[in-house]
């Protein structure tokens, strides 16, 4: 419990002033408060309002107030004390405290080390320079309160540390975590690898399908060019200037088949089989050699010539 210490002389009141008991009445004008009226008339705000029967400070222009002073005037010097200190009452504030003992509230803040206008009834200050403290008064409890307070808020707020097994299951986590990534890293290495050598091995494919086609066609060629020799017809020529050499082409409208370009009904004539297109070159030529020994050129009108 902090004391309020007293310094010189002390400020000491005796007797009792001497006002008078009559009530006065008080018009309230535009910008009128109960603090003004209750100084003007030398008594307090919490005293007009039970004067006047009043449930707060709320007054209007042109209301008649009653107003007691002699009550101010006993209270004024019940409350000054021999050490210069004044014990608040409820409804009190520092602006009508300064009032009372003509200091200002600026005095009576520094004087009692207040941070703010907030008081309590019960409480005593300082209404003298001559007995001003180092230490707060009114707050003191507050201040004490709030720093239990804050050290309560700093002991719950301060981090806890974690457990040795917190610690190693955040630990394990962590490298199940790093072997879980290693492990999808090798798996989309080698889904990459498998992807690469399956489009090796098309490729592969693809070139071996392609020289085998080569092979083929270079393969029909030498045997049309042995036909052709063998008969004395050039039937290369004939198969070049009509299928430009392939074997297994097929007209656009689908009549038209192979080296020489038989029709199905011609070429079932001499002793083919199936369709021309699917037939090998050097049986398309063998079949060409018999429509020839039958009709000569005469089926080729555009190509015959070249035989």
């Amino acid at each position: 419990m902090k004391k309020v210490l007293s310094v010189g002389a002390a400020i000491a009141v005796s007797g009792t002033l001497a006002y008078s008991a009559e009530a006065a009445s008080h018009t309230v004008s535009n910008g009128d408060t109960l603090s003004e009226i209750a100084f003007e008339n030398n008594t307090t705000v919490q005293s007009i309002k039970a004067e006047n029967n009043l449930s707060s400070d709320l007054i209007l222009p042109g209301q008649v107030l009653e107003v007691n002073n002699d009550e101010k005037a006993e209270k004024n010097t019940e409350a000054v004390a021999e050490d210069g200190t004044y014990t608040i009452v409820s409804g009190d504030t520092l602006f009508e405290i300064g009032q009372k003992f003509n200091v200002t509230v600026s005095n009576l803040k520094a004087w009692n080390n207040l941070s703010s206008d907030l008081i309590f009834a019960g409480k005593t200050l300082v209404v003298s320079g001559s007995n001003a403290v180092q230490e707060p008064v009114v707050e003191a409890s507050q201040v004490e309160e709030v720093q239990e307070v804050q050290e309560v808020q700093e002991v719950q707020q301060a981090p806890a540390q974690p457990s040795e097994q917190q610690v190693a299951a955040e630990q394990a986590a962590q490298e199940q975590a790093a072997a879980e990534q290693a492990a999808a890293e090798q798996r989309a290495a080698e889904q990459a690898a498998a992807e690469q050598a399956a489009a090796e091995q098309r490729a592969a494919e693809q070139a071996a399908q392609e020289r085998q086609q080569r092979n083929q066609a270079q393969a029909q060629n030498q045997s049309t060019s042995a036909s052709s020799n063998a008969s004395g017809q050039n039937w290369g020529a004939l198969a070049q200037c009509e299928s430009s050499g392939n074997a297994s082409v097929v007209s656009s409208n689908g009549l038209y088949h192979g080296l020489y370009q038989f029709d199905v009904q011609t070429w079932r004539s001499v002793g083919g089989s199936g369709v021309p297109s699917q037939a090998s070159a050097a049986e398309q030529t063998k079949r060409a050699q018999i429509l020839y020994d039958q009709r000569g050129s005469q089926p080729w009108p555009v190509c015959g010539s070249r035989l």
